[in-house]
């Protein structure tokens, strides 16, 4: 196995400081054959930094990274505009990915469309089709041809018409997403690369938020080092989301999942309010979860709530939830009672008076 990047895991303790009252166990012992558990929480740097080098086996740091020379492009068909053998020097290039079957692909086009208008002088956008050829389910073979896929792509973009007003190109089977996708450790669409005058990987991102950093990158402002300690931490939190996912969801390693848990109370992931809350609601909530830890639970329910200055209604939901499984009642008509408040005039605001009523009935 790859080592694990250290970024992280070298940022545990010293990097965040968490609320002691936050990491100390929220009190009460869970009822013996209720499919509830309780896990110590780590204590100490030494200790979180064990559990996390011992669970990040496969926190590698991507293949392509910021900074370095951009692949090639592999196209199988170039579908509309001209096309691109190279990557010319002294131009930039936008290269961005998407499916026809991908709702948020086909939203951000018009303002792709855009941004080539605005800067078709210094920039060339080109978007590239891709894990768009229909699949058997079991097998992962494919089921339609190249040129099937060739032609249903072409019309899907010829009825796009000014929406797709870019260079649009098809990958060569898979090569694109595999020496480019997968390399940089991005797993969704749409994904934009900016490829800089020189060749190099500039940004990866969303294409909605592309204009910013290509502007900069254009003015020859961009931070390239920032970048790609960006690019590395999104990398490392979308493994441990994913690993502690699995973990908790298997009985057998559930234990090792909650020891992760806390461990990352430890690392700047302490710092993602929206993280927190999702990990506690599922453990609290998801029939995923064959045991919860209701102490782990609370414990991110707080620090999330302490993040967001406990006036984030979703979160002093999940806060309320907490207490009420742990049978503390009036504390979650508390803070069931503050998310109702805070949830004036949105739409979750009657979700959450039932919820309410609930607590204090007590059924």
């Amino acid at each position: 196995m790859p080592k694990p990047t250290t970024s992280l895991i070298a940022a545990c303790i010293a990097a965040i400081s968490i609320n002691a009252a936050s990491i100390a166990r929220a009190g009460g012992e869970p009822k013996a054959g209720d499919g509830l558990i309780h896990v110590d929480p780590v204590r100490s740097a030494d200790e979180a930094r064990e559990v996390l080098e011992r669970e990040g086996g496969e926190a590698s740091r991507p293949k392509l990274m910021i900074g370095q020379k951009a692949p090639k492009l592999e196209i199988a068909k170039w579908v509309k505009g001209d096309s691109v053998t190279d990557f010319e020097k002294g131009r930039t290039y936008v290269v961005e990915f998407w499916a026809t079957w991908c709702g948020p692909c086909v939203a951000s086009m018009p303002h792709v469309s855009e941004l080539q208008k605005k800067y078709a002088d210094g920039v060339t956008f080109i978007g590239v089709n891709i894990w768009d050829r229909e699949q058997d389910r079991n097998t992962r073979e494919y089921v339609e041809s190249m040129e099937d896929q060739i032609e249903r792509v072409s019309n899907f973009v010829k009825e796009k018409g000014d929406t797709m007003a870019y260079t649009v190109a098809i990958e060569e089977s898979g090569k694109m997403a595999e020496h480019w996708m997968m390399a940089a450790g991005q797993g969704g669409i749409p994904t934009a690369f900016i490829v800089d005058k020189a060749g190099k990987i500039a940004w990866i991102g969303h294409p909605m938020t592309l204009e910013k950093p290509l502007e900069q990158i254009l003015k020859g402002e961009w931070d390239y080092k920032a970048a790609a300690d960006e690019q590395l931490q999104a990398f490392e939190s979308s493994y441990w989301r994913r690993h502690l996912m699995e973990l908790l969801t298997n009985e057998s390693t559930a234990e090792r999942g909650y020891k992760v848990a806390y461990a990352l109370l430890r690392t700047p992931l302490a710092d993602d309010p929206n993280l927190l809350n999702s990990v506690a609601w599922t453990v609290l909530t998801s029939s995923r979860i064959p045991v919860r830890d209701l102490d782990l639970a609370m414990t991110y329910a707080k620090v999330a709530c302490e993040k967001t200055d406990w006036k984030n209604p979703s979160v002093l939901d999940t806060l309320a939830r907490a207490y009420y499984d742990k049978g503390d009642r009036e504390k979650a008509i508390e803070m069931e009672t503050k998310a109702v408040e805070f949830a004036e005039g949105t739409s979750m605001q009657d979700s959450l008076k039932e919820t309410l009523e609930h607590y204090k009935k007590g059924d």
